[in-house]
């Protein structure tokens, strides 16, 4: 199956099982037509020789909602093209598109269907997608990319969910993703990944998490397999990872965990022998990691629940060297919604990996933060203000590279008419590459933004 074809055959396919389910609901269709008028001072995120644009982007898109009883379906689409002021060569179409699906075979039995696509020049424009309930369906690259040279992002989603008690449930999950490049200076990615999971409490007080992944990465094209001597590539993966999780409750909302996880990671190729001269001399070896971590935890809602803590891992490398050291595990994600102001938190910490980004930096300790809020000012004029913060410490990078990337924002909007809302906000980002200060770079930017759309969605057939 052609990777181009993936998205178009995903949507039919939930369609077709929406459509056993549309006679006993409703079609909600949203239109929207936007435009953007945005200034860079950095257009190509280059450290030195800043080049400044305005860019103009008409967009236009809609959703499509299908909220059934048992079934639901939600199809968001904007495709818009971009115009440079000063720097034409570099005018392009983006597409963005979110498809979702969702249905209950029983009570205690869910199926949830995601589809992210993106396709854009944008370097930044790689970033996590979020749908309605604020939960990360695609994660985004924090990596490096700089120019503007097209891109384009698929990645799919499919979990099976039985709950067999008030707090007892398992889980059976596939994710598919590509990363298509145009340019040679990036390598394409796929990532295959099936997963199984269950949290079972013992009693209201004792409960265990256990989870098992498998991974397989594959590569082509870009510098790393140009540079082979037979013009290969040998970064191609199979990865097996386990984790088990006790809980213990000292009250009903609190209590503290001990977590234990395990990685093994092994390469198709002779890692070792395939580092070409000239380069970073970064060695994709063959590895094993052993991460205990201890922690608490507080309980918002049966169905919500932060962690904090923090553990040790040792990553044991075939034939090069071992790695070991602290790392943070967070994970929290939460709306306070109130009647003129709301912020949304979204934090997560612990051990990952960058593997299907722009720069594959392998094994990685992280932390990030994510946090969005607004104040209604008045029932036609409100705020907005966020700030995301990203830590990556790229374990095995053969200068010890670590990146902080900070983009703060705040903006203002006015509803001018029910069908019309205009945004002026402010956007600053920055990274810093310790030990790569070639590839630090900031970017100042302003948007004026002019969005057409109802106030209530279309109804085509209840």
């Amino acid at each position: 199956m052609k990777k181009s074809h993936l998205l178009t055959l995903l949507v039919l396919a939930l369609v077709v099982a929406a459509e056993n389910a549309a006679m006993a609901a409703q079609l909600l269709f949203t239109p929207r037509a936007t435009v953007t008028e945005r200034y860079s001072d950095n257009i190509y995120l280059t450290k030195n020789d800043k080049e400044d644009d305005f860019i103009t982007t008409p967009t236009v898109g809609f959703t499509l909602e299908l909220p059934g009883q048992s079934s639901g379906f939600l199809l968001s689409y904007d495709g818009g093209y971009n115009f440079y002021a000063k720097n034409d060569e570099n005018d392009g179409w983006q597409h963005n598109a979110l498809a979702s699906f969702w249905h209950n075979f029983t009570r205690e039995t869910r199926l949830d269907l995601n589809n992210a696509f993106l396709y854009t020049k944008d370097p930044l424009g790689n970033q996590d997608v979020v749908n309605q309930q604020g939960t990360v369906v695609a994660p985004g690259d924090f990596t490096r990319r700089s120019e503007l040279n097209t891109y384009y992002r698929n990645y799919s989603t499919a979990r099976l969910t039985h709950q067999f008690g008030p707090e007892n449930s398992t889980y059976a999950q596939f994710i598919y993703g590509f990363l298509k490049n145009d340019s040679d200076q990036y390598q394409d990615s796929q990532e295959i990944s099936p997963s199984v999971g269950m949290t079972y409490w013992f009693s209201t007080w004792t409960g265990i998490e256990l989870e098992g992944a498998y991974l397989r990465g594959l590569y082509e094209g870009g510098q790393a397999a140009a540079n082979t001597q037979d013009g290969t590539d040998q970064d191609d993966f199979n990865e097996v990872s386990g984790r088990v999780r006790l809980n213990h409750r000292l009250s009903q909302n609190y209590g503290f965990f001990e977590q234990y996880r395990q990685i093994y990671r092994n390469y198709d190729g002779n890692q070792a022998g395939l580092v070409p001269a000239g380069t970073d001399g970064q060695q994709n070896l063959d590895y094993m990691v052993y991460a205990p971590s201890a922690g608490v935890f507080y309980q918002f809602d049966p169905t919500l629940t932060a962690s904090l803590g923090v553990g040790y891992f040792y990553q044991q490398v075939q034939n090069g060297k071992d790695q070991q050291g602290p790392f943070p595990t967070a994970e929290i994600n939460k709306l306070w919604d109130y009647q003129r102001w709301s912020i949304q938190t979204r934090g997560s910490a612990g051990l990952g990996s960058e593997d299907f980004s722009a720069q594959n930096e392998g094994f990685t300790r992280y932390a990030q933060t994510d946090i969005i809020g607004r104040y209604n000012f008045t029932r036609q004029f409100y705020g907005e203000a966020s700030f995301l913060y990203r830590y990556s410490d790229y374990i095995n990078s053969a200068d010890d590279e670590v990146d902080h990337f900070i983009s703060p924002r705040i903006g203002l909007g006015y509803e001018v008419f029910r069908w019309m809302n205009v945004n002026l906000s402010y956007n600053y980002n920055k990274l810093i590459a310790t030990n790569s200060n070639e590839n630090d770079y900031a970017e100042n930017s302003v948007l004026l933004t002019v969005t057409l759309q109802p106030d209530q969605p279309w109804r085509l057939w209840e």
